[in-house]
This record gives C-alpha cells, sequence and structure tokens, in this order.
C-alpha cells in the first residue's frame, strides 16, 4: 500500500472509530474503493444521518491544505444525495485535532436539535439538583396551605 493510501486509511479509520465511540454507527467503515469506481464515492461507509441525509465524508490527511478544492470535491457527494462533511488532518497534528467542514445551515440546524438535550443534561449538576430539590420543597410547602 502507497504512503498516501496508508495516511488516508489512518484518518478513514480514526474517524469510524469515533464513531462508533459516540454511537453514532457501530457500523461505520472505510469504503476502500472509495473513489475508484462510479458507484459510491464516500470514504465512509455510514448508515448515520443528519436531518434525514445520510452522511458524505470525505478524508483528508495531507501536508498542506487545499480546503477550497479538497471541498468541491465532498461537495459533489450532495447531487448522489448525502450530507457532504469534509474531515481533515494535517501533517504533524495528531488524529484527536481532525478537523470537520460542513455547511452553516447543517451545523445551526445540529445546534437547534441538540438544544433541548444540552438542558435536559443540565439536571446532572449538583448545584442545579439542590436548586431543584429546594424548588420542590417550596412548591409542597405551597400547596399545603392552599384550601
Amino acid at each position: 500500500m502507497s504512503y498516501q493510501k496508508q495516511k488516508g486509511k489512518l484518518l478513514e479509520d480514526y474517524v469510524c472509530e469515533r464513531m462508533k465511540h459516540f454511537g453514532l454507527d457501530i457500523e461505520a467503515e472505510r469504503d476502500g474503493a472509495s473513489g475508484a469506481s462510479n458507484r459510491d464515492k464516500r470514504d465512509i461507509k455510514t448508515k448515520c444521518d443528519i436531518n434525514g441525509r445520510t452522511l458524505g465524508i470525505e478524508c483528508k490527511n495531507q501536508k498542506v491544505p487545499h480546503i477550497k478544492d479538497w471541498w468541491e470535491q465532498t461537495e459533489k457527494l450532495s447531487k448522489l444525495g448525502y450530507e457532504p462533511i469534509l474531515i481533515y488532518k494535517l501533517f504533524g497534528e495528531p488524529l484527536g485535532a481532525s478537523k470537520a467542514v460542513i455547511y452553516l445551515d447543517t451545523l445551526l440546524e445540529l445546534l437547534v436539535g441538540f438544544k433541548g438535550e444540552i438542558t435536559v443534561s443540565k439536571q446532572d449538576d449538583p448545584k442545579f439538583k439542590y436548586k431543584l430539590a429546594n424548588a420542590k420543597r417550596a412548591i409542597q410547602d405551597v400547596l399545603k396551605e392552599l384550601p
């Protein structure tokens, strides 16, 4: 396997591992033939979706950033019905420093979707639990006073 393919495989494997770790798709895997045929051009085979569109992930592990060119390649996945996502890592950076490029509207839709989950997770905060318990006791005291 050539050095370029090994670099690409390293990032693709990392992306699949992270998707599995976060429980997004336990079957996520590299598509070793991506770009080699007329069929699927994604680097990662996944069933994970954003806003009803399956992810179309393009991975780049390079020395020099060519984000505009990479994004043009990634954007072609949109024409195949995928939500395009570019994930890249530059030479010398750890895999954990990989970056993702998505449409702004996609990011905003994700943030709107997570807004409810963020407030629910507040219940794990000890200070919040204390305030909630005090509020509950105060409401119970008020209810006892009502006829």
